[in-house]
């Protein structure tokens, strides 16, 4: 540790925060995955007194909020709007998506805020925490991917809310998007403790389990991060600009490349290929892309993919098409200028520190990977996720010997 890192001032209460954070991570992941956002919140609220003024940069704050406010006002052309009057209660108000994305950018961001804070001796606690407490997620889903869920059956029997077999598989492979999000830090912090075998084994952990439980795209996400490790690791900075490219084009061109895919007849091809859950997310991407074109500059407003009947089943799965929908132009540009500004962080910080800016892009990338397969764009559980991946990476690099106090850099959402 360098000498700046031992005279710095301590920071126990949020050393201790973290670590809470960090022992919970695997818990949830396991069990209670929609309690990731809950988790976040409490986060943020016990970190909100003691933060101070933000030593995280400013602008991909402003950026989110923008994009708040912007989901917000769409609610005046949404068809998912509630009807005047409805709105008589606390509870009616927390339920709108436009609501809880504000609060979420609060409470969220005041735990990230928070992670810029922590001194190098309890960045180094919290991140140790967390490479053990993914691993032991990893260990858990990964046998009990093996037994076919009868470990995850057997504990809700004991709560008395049993499931059958096959629900519990799905319940399992969730925790997978988790995991492989989570690896990239995981991996690293294990890894700058020499744990070589330790990352073995929560790499076959999160293999296994996304192979057992079907979750194609972790495998996906898995691999994807895999090359944009080995792209910011061997190629520097100049691989952080091609990351930043990368992340920036399926905010621009997904509704076109979607047409333009179906016009070609390239469409109909992948429909003759894929099995069936693939195919019906191609047929939501095409109903959804050609939608895009009614409202292609305002959007259809906010949450308007749930009002499209069995077309479009909740969501998109698809989180750059869900936000041209709903959102048009600018929603898309505005979550779009968000990620690539997390993927500029990216290539500054592969200038002093290639393994943290390869961790970083990997967790960016698999994020938004899974993001662009699975998930929709507001379910709040998965945007808890993203914001415990940028706390995990940040602890990372505030543990690092090599860490400056130039809070330039970022590490990657969610």
């Amino acid at each position: 540790m360098n000498q700046a890192a031992v005279t710095e001032k301590p920071t126990p209460w949020l050393g201790g925060v973290m670590i809470f954070l960090f022992v919970m991570t695997p818990l949830l992941g396991y069990l209670a995955q929609l309690g990731f956002a809950p988790l976040l919140s409490l986060v943020g609220l016990l970190a909100l007194p003691v933060v101070g003024r933000p030593r995280a940069p400013i602008a991909p704050a402003f950026i989110l909020l923008l994009l708040a406010l912007w989901g917000v006002w769409s609610m005046a052309w949404s068809p998912a709007a509630p009807p005047p009057g409805s709105l008589k209660a606390y509870g009616d108000i927390e339920k709108l998506t436009a609501a809880k994305l504000v609060l979420q950018l609060l409470l969220y961001g005041a735990a990230v805020a928070a992670a810029f804070r922590l001194s190098a001796r309890a960045a180094d606690r919290a991140t140790t925490v967390m490479g053990f407490g993914v691993l032991a997620l990893a260990v858990v889903v990964g046998l009990d991917a093996l037994t076919g869920a009868s470990i995850f059956q057997r504990f809700r029997e004991l709560t008395g809310d049993p499931v059958r077999p096959d629900i519990a598989k799905v319940k399992i492979s969730i925790g997978c998007y988790v995991l492989a999000v989570m690896f990239w830090p995981a991996a690293a912090a294990l890894a700058r403790r020499g744990k070589a075998a330790a990352v073995l084994l929560l790499l076959a952990g999160a293999v296994v389990t996304s192979v057992l439980s079907s979750a194609d795209s972790c495998l996906v996400a898995l691999a994807a991060g895999l090359l944009t490790w080995a792209l910011i690791k061997f190629g520097g900075k100049i691989g952080g600009r091609v990351l930043t490219v990368i992340v920036a084009l399926p905010f621009i061109l997904a509704p076109i490349a979607v047409l333009w895919a179906i016009q070609s007849g390239f469409w109909g091809w992948l429909h003759a290929l894929v099995p069936p859950s693939w195919d019906a997310r191609l047929n939501i991407w095409a109903f959804a892309a050609d939608h895009v074109q009614t409202h292609p500059f305002r959007g259809w407003g906010l949450d308007a993919s749930r009002t499209f009947g069995d077309a479009i089943p909740l969501h998109t799965h698809n989180a750059q098409l869900q936000l041209w929908l709903e959102l048009g132009a600018i929603g898309a540009a505005l979550a779009g200028a968000f990620f690539c500004w997390l993927a500029y962080g990216v290539a500054r910080t592969a200038e002093t520190d290639r393994g943290a800016a390869a961790t970083a892009g990997a967790a960016l990338i698999s994020y938004l990977v899974i993001g662009a397969l699975s998930f929709g764009v507001w379910q709040e559980w998965w945007i808890a996720v993203g914001a415990l991946a940028i706390i995990a990476c940040v602890a990372l690099r505030r543990s690092s010997s090599e860490h400056s106090d130039e809070l330039v850099e970022i590490s990657p959402l969610g």
